[in-house]
């Protein structure tokens, strides 16, 4: 009897799992951070900085023939935030995803939910997984995708905020915050609405990619939206031991009641070497230009910022350069030591238009001032990751200049430390 119930239940076992698969794991993600000059430069009357934030997640995945659902719950908070003894909480407790996936067939799906866009090399969508929290959409998707490197993706998404739960809920706008430093369109707040076509065709020594992104928001009253337009190719291309890349982005459109021209480009090159990748390259972000009539200034969108300009955040990540926009020259490396690895980034940035010194006539110097990365990881067993980490920011009066940060200090730097485990449960 028992070799029946065992042999009963390896065949149950077998056939669910041949139908369907459940999987569930964690995260335990804790970095603390010494912030001096970190976003901004620092002024003499300010302090330091120090802390550590949490992050803890659990994600619950089940994959079927026909459908796939996924559900991710997490934890934010900064140590301290509760007492050791107290019944009020401080963290921030939530879904961070959501969703749902129905294949049609094998190469067609829909995916709706709230859910991580991510794309190429995340500049104009990505999950800013470095910062605890994520970046996360509320979308629906439709997904075309074959065996032969073709992908073509269309979502859309539209936010409501009900004022009162009362029936029926009367619903307003999802206001966009005006950051007084940042202007009405940074990338930080919700859009009212948002639609994207993206097309992305691997070859067997490269890539292309298309997008074109339309993303809505509101200016004043409920009914005043403006709608900007975003278009865009990102290729690759692989040439012996080197690999090529390329991207240009166009904005038009509105903002608010001004007209939109913008433009960014990138181009950079690796070379794989025995010892170390070694990238050398140049982006390219418009600032305003005083003489256009229009808005010229490009908004990076739903990118994982923190991953190109810098490591420091100086630009694109929550905080604003006066619209002054970017040009960033770049060195980036990577070393094998033992289980490890060290990162080494090395950045000059400058204006991508023209600024002026506080009589408002004279033309300040373009140049930004020079930043320095390094980074150490190194696995911890099979489900840990330790990291380590400094920057130092050389910043120039002119860097004063856009941060509104009269008589800083000399020294900018910042030094972290970053813990990860990653159990899978089942």
């Amino acid at each position: 009897m028992k070799k029946l119930m065992l042999a009963l239940s390896t065949i149950i076992i077998t056939i669910t799992s041949a139908q369907a698969q459940f999987s569930m794991s964690g995260e335990v993600n804790a970095r603390s951070e010494f912030r001096n000059g970190f976003k901004k430069p620092m002024t003499e009357s300010l302090d330091p900085a120090f802390f550590t934030e949490q992050r803890t997640r659990l994600y619950a995945n089940y994959k079927a023939d026909e459908y796939e659902v996924n559900i991710a719950l997490q934890d934010i908070r900064m140590w301290g935030a509760d007492g050791i003894v107290d019944k009020t909480y401080g963290g921030s407790f939530g879904i961070s995803e959501a969703w749902a996936r129905y294949y049609m067939t094998n190469k067609v799906s829909v995916k709706f939910g709230r859910q991580i866009i991510s794309y190429d090399n995340q500049r104009m969508f990505g999950g800013l997984e470095w910062a605890m929290q994520g970046l996360r959409h509320d979308a629906a998707l439709f997904m075309y995708e074959d065996s032969l490197g073709l992908k073509v993706h269309a979502g859309i998404a539209y936010n409501q905020n009900p004022v009162t739960g009362a029936e029926p809920v009367r619903l307003t706008g999802t206001y966009y915050p005006s950051f007084t430093g940042n202007g009405p369109y940074h990338a930080t707040g919700n859009y009212k609405h948002m639609e994207f076509a993206y097309l992305n065709k691997k070859y067997e020594k490269g890539s292309l990619s298309a997008y074109l992104i339309n993303d809505a928001r509101q200016y004043g009253l409920e009914d005043s939206v403006a709608n900007r337009q975003t278009y865009g190719l990102m290729t690759m291309r692989k040439v012996g031991d080197i690999k090529l890349n390329g991207e240009f982005f166009y904005q038009g459109g509105k903002i608010a009641l001004s007209d939109l021209s913008a433009y960014m480009f990138s181009v950079s090159a690796t070379l794989t070497t025995s010892a170390t990748p070694l990238t050398i390259g140049y982006d390219h972000l418009s600032g305003q230009d005083v003489e256009s009539g229009k808005n010229t200034t490009f908004a990076p969108l739903f990118g994982t910022n923190h991953a190109f300009y810098g490591f420091m955040d100086y630009f694109y990540v929550g905080n604003g350069n006066s619209n002054s926009g970017l040009q960033d020259l770049y060195l980036k490396t990577k070393f094998k030591i033992g289980k490890g690895a060290i990162l080494g980034h090395f950045h000059h940035f400058l204006t991508a238009s023209t600024i002026y010194e506080a009589d408002g006539i004279t033309e300040a110097s373009a140049s930004l001032g020079t930043e320095l990365d390094i980074v150490y990881v190194t696995p911890l067993g099979k489900v840990g990751t330790f990291k380590l980490g400094y920057s130092q920011m050389f910043a120039s009066d002119s860097m004063d200049i856009i941060k509104n940060t009269a008589e800083s200090n000399s020294l900018n730097n910042w030094a972290w430390a970053q813990l990860i485990i990653k159990p899978k449960f089942l």
